[in-house]
């Protein structure tokens, strides 16, 4: 728990109300635009469902977050785990936005990462529009890096600001 906020795995049952939270324009301004909420289910039936099975070694955590107070759920935090390094990223509804829930709810979710599984780095991307990411993984810890010689990320787009930070 952070700042009032409870933070659980993602369940099955959770996933319609996890979908009608985010359905909104804001949220998914930069990252391709607003989906069909069917589209959004399927989208985390599937992180619920993890990597295919012939994905060795890469695991996928996704946590709800839901103010204690209410219970009223205000987004999920999520991170892909491989190949030594964590890739994490952030939705939460946008009148949650400017509350500091989202930098609160990414450092919990480093110490989860660096109490339970053995990464090196954590990795974020954004579109470089996207000020408000960036300039919440720069108050995290994260740093922009180049993007010549990256490893392997799975959620970077040609163009994206991609941003590192230690496990420590």
């Amino acid at each position: 728990m952070t700042n009032g906020i409870l933070y659980t795995p993602l369940q099955a049952s959770e996933i319609d109300e996890l979908a009608t939270v985010l359905q909104e324009d804001a949220v998914y301004e930069f990252i391709g635009g607003m989906p069909a909420q069917a589209d959004v289910v399927l989208g985390l039936q599937n992180a619920i469902q993890g990597p295919p099975a012939d994905t060795d070694g890469e695991y996928w955590i996704n946590y709800v977050g839901r103010l204690v107070q209410t219970g009223e759920m205000i987004g999920r935090l999520e991170a892909t785990v491989h190949d030594g390094l964590a890739e994490v990223a952030f939705l939460y509804k946008s009148s949650f936005w400017g509350r500091g829930y989202a930098s609160e709810g990414l450092l919990w979710l480093h110490e989860q990462l660096r109490r339970y599984i053995d990464v090196s780095s954590l990795w974020a991307t954004t579109h470089p529009a996207n000020l408000r990411c960036a300039a919440l993984l720069k108050r995290c810890g994260y740093l922009p890096v180049p993007t010549q010689g990256l490893p392997k990320l799975y959620s970077y787009d040609e163009g994206d600001i991609v941003f590192r930070r230690s496990v420590c």
